[in-house]
């Protein structure tokens, strides 16, 4: 049986949210609950949890701050939040898992199997708190600056600057990430779990099979759609229907 906390300030969530793991999460106990992030540190000092259900936002900071302030989380997380805002971008970033409120019970199950998943793959808490790390680094500047990324592959999850990536190429349920360096990274996701995050970062999708960092291209060649001939002189189609769309973002860059 799991231990978890509920942390939250409100309690009629911390409430609600104990009774639906009650009812729907049978290898899960709920041995305390914490209004706020002080509370929150106590009460993981105390019980030593397995998972935390944890807010972002919170009266004497947020959820954020509690992870990094932990020298060595030997726990999963799951962050709840009401707002499907920029902070969930970093958490996506992060590889970390969330549930927006109200929370679905489907949601909660799932999220709940992929704790107990990652939790046998890294029991001393080594991978969360590099997940921890990339957070952090994308939380250096005011709101979100993003950095890094959290790939997650087959053999676990690897960490990288976003600038190394030089394209992001689609293969089925699979994402391959083509590094400035010549690395290759097969990603258990499909390319569209990446396309929304990486557009925050100078990226563009040029056609259905590929995704590039803008700041890599050498030259673009005229034709039907044309293609680009990126900085280590692979050349990727652009796609008809992405062509203007594809010289709007280059005749203005983003800052």
């Amino acid at each position: 049986m799991l231990k978890a906390i509920i942390v939250d300030d409100e309690e009629k969530n911390r409430e609600g949210l104990a009774r639906m793991i009650d009812q729907f999460c049978h290898d899960v106990a709920v041995v305390g609950k914490a209004e706020s992030a002080s509370a929150a540190k106590k009460a993981i000092q105390e019980h030593q949890p397995d998972l935390v259900f944890l807010d972002i936002e919170m009266p004497g900071g947020n959820g954020f701050s509690l992870l990094e302030e932990m020298p060595n989380p030997n726990f999963q997380v799951i962050f709840t939040t009401a707002h499907a805002d920029y902070a969930i971008k970093a958490i996506k970033f992060a590889a970390l898992d969330y549930l927006l409120k109200p929370i679905n019970i489907n949601e909660l199950k799932t999220a709940v199997e992929k704790a107990i998943i990652n939790m046998n793959a890294a029991q001393d808490g080594s991978l969360l708190k590099k997940k921890i790390e990339v957070l952090k680094d994308n939380r250096k500047n005011e709101g979100f600056d993003f950095e890094k990324i959290a790939l997650p592959t087959s053999d676990g999850i690897d960490f990288y600057e976003i600038r190394e990536i030089l394209r992001c190429e689609a293969d089925r349920a699979y994402c391959k990430f083509h590094m400035l360096n010549g690395q290759k990274v097969v990603v258990s996701k499909p390319l569209k779990e990446f396309e929304d995050l990486l557009e925050e970062c100078n990226f563009f999708r040029v056609h259905k099979s590929n995704m590039i960092n803008l700041n890599q291209i050498k030259k673009y060649v005229k034709g039907k759609g044309g293609y680009l001939i990126l900085s280590d002189d692979s050349h990727v189609d652009v796609s008809v229907r992405r062509k203007e769309a594809l010289m709007d973002v280059l005749s203005n860059p983003m800052p």
